[in-house]
């Protein structure tokens, strides 16, 4: 069982393939299952899925949550796993620890890929989906589990699959993962990226308010997925995979002619 201690809290994650590190990370409660699909990834990369603590098959936290705080724990997972840098891939709210990764850590990171993400909670439906959630998870937890779960794929044992994983939360660290996101913004630090970032969002998604506040701060890549809202990585699995080979290919081959030409 892959399994790495970090701070008194043991975090469970699978691994497969080789190539270049691609970290995926996953919003509250969700875990690792929300990424069963991109396991695919690891016929051209190496593809880690942790549970971060409170999460899945994960123990913890053995403190209280925060965004910073994932962050560390992914950067201790890639130090465990002695990856020097790593793509990191954050789904939803999963893209904050994704941004704190590569701000806090730019010598640990190679590139930011967001599905559906942002950098602040700033729209009224992103802040009343984060208020529903966080009423919902003290009230009535399966409930909501049940919704999400059926959200993401029309694919019965997938459904369950998902919807059984998000139960283990503590449901402590599912309301806290929401608050922290609700409250979290790196916005004004933005500029300071360093390393290349690549935006998905589905075509329906009210989520794509946000590219305008990453227009005003840095450049990126960007792709529009039609006909389908927030849930692109399960519901358009195939092109989203092919989205992610085709940004992480094209900055593995700039890599090798930088480094080609530094010796010229």
């Amino acid at each position: 069982m892959p399994i790495f201690n970090f701070e008194k809290t043991q975090i469970f994650f699978e691994d497969y393939g080789t190539g270049i590190p691609i970290v995926f990370i996953h919003p509250p409660a969700m875990g690792r299952k929300v990424f069963h699909f991109q396991s695919q990834l690891s016929d051209r990369f190496r593809v880690i899925f942790p549970d971060l603590s409170g999460h899945g098959d994960s123990i913890g936290p053995s403190r209280d949550v925060s965004i910073m705080g994932y962050a560390q724990e992914i950067k201790g997972l890639i130090e465990h796993l002695q990856i020097s840098k790593a793509v990191v891939c954050g789904y939803s709210s999963g893209g904050l620890i994704a941004l704190e990764f590569a701000l806090s850590f730019p010598d640990h990171t190679s590139a930011v890929i967001l599905a559906s993400g942002f950098p602040e909670v700033k729209s009224v439906a992103l802040k009343y989906e984060h208020l529903m959630g966080m009423y919902f998870v003290k009230k009535f937890p399966r409930l909501l589990a049940k919704l999400i779960s059926q959200s993401h794929s029309r694919d019965k044992s997938l459904r369950d699959e998902i919807y059984e994983h998000m139960l283990k939360t503590d449901r402590k660290t599912w309301f806290r993962y929401y608050e922290e996101s609700l409250h979290y913004s790196c916005v004004e630090r933005l500029q300071l990226l360093k390393v290349p970032l690549f935006l998905l969002y589905g075509s329906r998604d009210f989520a794509t308010q946000n590219i305008k506040i990453f227009k005003k701060k840095l450049s990126f890549q960007l792709a529009i997925i039609k006909h389908v809202a927030h849930q692109i990585p399960t519901k358009k699995w195939e092109i989203f995979n092919e989205h992610i080979t085709d940004f992480v290919t094209e900055q593995e081959n700039e890599n090798k002619n930088k480094t080609s030409h530094s010796y010229e």
